[in-house]
């Protein structure tokens, strides 16, 4: 698949990016290998660019290099693939937990779904009175540490899952600044792990408490979270119908999409 430069193309779109896309592109078509020159001549570039792509890509998992020198896709492709397989085969049965969170709840509802280091936004349905703020998406992910439904996955996450979530999730972080704010998310993530439901109290988008409740697949593997949304100053007096509904969502998703697993 030839290159097509981001000023050809009707959207703006960063050519990094791009050149990134495109490079695994030509690497998917090439099941019996590619050179990193081989690329460099389809996308029109130079072959130190192209390196400095490759070794992106490569670090990342994205490709990975034969024995002779040619290139192949990598293990990150395969999860990549599985979360949107996973994603697009459950998107019904999420939708329909997410609708019925948000119409007892009165208020914006949403799942999420942990695909290798990462907590991701699969689907959300917004209340009759909606939040205003705009860091709601299909497709959100990072900051695990600070959001609701990253803290409720990694209370149930073994040690070592959980340290690569969070590395990845406070890679933003000063290092300097990471000691503290593991220790106390350590704690955090205890009391999350005894209560069964984390809180983020405008921590993440000011102005909103997000709740949220992990669910999990049959051998007991925390698959996601289930959360809602609401502003700081309805919070208090709907509390209570908020955490039924999120706690009994995520018994539902662990029923619904913890067989599909």
């Amino acid at each position: 698949m030839p290159f097509i430069p981001a000023t050809e193309r009707k959207r703006p779109t960063l050519q990094t990016v791009d050149r990134a896309l495109s490079f695994l592109e030509i690497v998917s078509e090439r099941p019996d290998g590619v050179t990193v020159r081989d690329v460099a001549a389809e996308l029109g570039i130079n072959v130190t660019t192209c390196y400095h792509l490759y070794n992106t890509l490569l670090a990342r998992d994205y490709i990975e290099r034969n024995a002779d020198g040619t290139m192949r896709l990598g293990n990150n492709v395969a999860a990549l693939y599985e979360g949107y397989r996973r994603g697009f085969s459950n998107q019904e049965e999420m939708l329909t937990i997410v609708r019925h969170m948000s119409k007892v709840s009165q208020e914006t509802a949403f799942i999420s779904l942990r695909v290798n280091d990462a907590v991701i936004l699969t689907a959300f349905t917004e209340g009759p009175q909606p939040v205003k703020a705009g860091g709601l998406y299909v497709g959100l992910s990072g900051l695990e540490h600070v959001r609701a439904t990253g803290k409720a996955v990694l209370a149930f996450l073994g040690a070592e899952d959980r340290k690569r979530m969070l590395d990845r999730s406070l890679s933003a972080v000063p290092p300097a600044q990471w000691p503290v704010l593991v220790s106390r998310l350590e704690e955090e993530l205890r009391e999350i792990e005894a209560r069964g439901w984390a809180i983020d109290d405008e921590g993440y988008e000011s102005g909103i408490v997000g709740v949220a409740a992990p669910y999990f697949s049959r051998d007991g593997g925390c698959m996601g979270a289930v959360g809602i949304w609401s502003p700081k100053d309805r919070w208090g007096s709907q509390q209570d119908r908020i955490l039924q509904a999120v706690l009994e969502s995520a018994q539902e998703a662990s029923l619904v999409l913890g067989r599909m697993a």
